[in-house]
């Protein structure tokens, strides 16, 4: 492949990125608005019930992609409605640790559900081994090849 066309294929796949990402977006907050959550919520709560011990404010946005503020008022509006709480780091004290309650984990549970319906519908044209493949692309030019697969919402 020459190099204008590879730079088409790349300018293609980055505008069928985006759609992708647009329409993940849109049917998630239609998906999880009925729990009382928004797309920021459910991923929150997705990562917290994948870690063990809780995790920093400033390691979830970045997790997230998101800015410090943001990612605390999706935490705010998570622990005023009990599916979260704040405590101190057994590590280090100056630092808190957001951790999922009860709650929270059957929540996470409704939106890990939640989100394979969305993946389901999202990518119904491409078989088992096409979306396996399409995943470990996208991974390595994200430059994450060799991460697990996220529980990531």
């Amino acid at each position: 492949m020459d190099r204008h066309a590879a730079g088409d294929a790349r300018t293609e796949l980055f505008e069928v990125v985006g759609v992708l990402a647009r329409r993940r977006f849109q049917a998630a907050e239609r998906a999880y608005a009925p729990l009382g959550l928004g797309h920021t919520e459910a991923r929150l709560l997705g990562m917290l019930a994948a870690a063990a011990e809780g995790a920093t404010q400033d390691a979830l946005s970045r997790r997230l992609s998101v800015d410090r503020s943001n990612a605390g008022r999706a935490l705010k509006r998570l622990e005023q409605a009990g599916h979260v709480e704040r405590r101190r780091s057994p590590a280090d004290s100056r630092t808190n640790l957001v951790a999922i309650t009860r709650s929270g984990r059957a929540l996470a549970r409704r939106v890990a559900d939640l989100r394979g319906q969305i993946a389901d519908e999202l990518f119904a044209g491409l078989s088992a081994t096409e979306a396996a493949e399409a995943a470990a692309l996208l991974r390595r030019a994200s430059g994450d090849a060799g991460a697990p697969q996220t529980t990531d919402v």
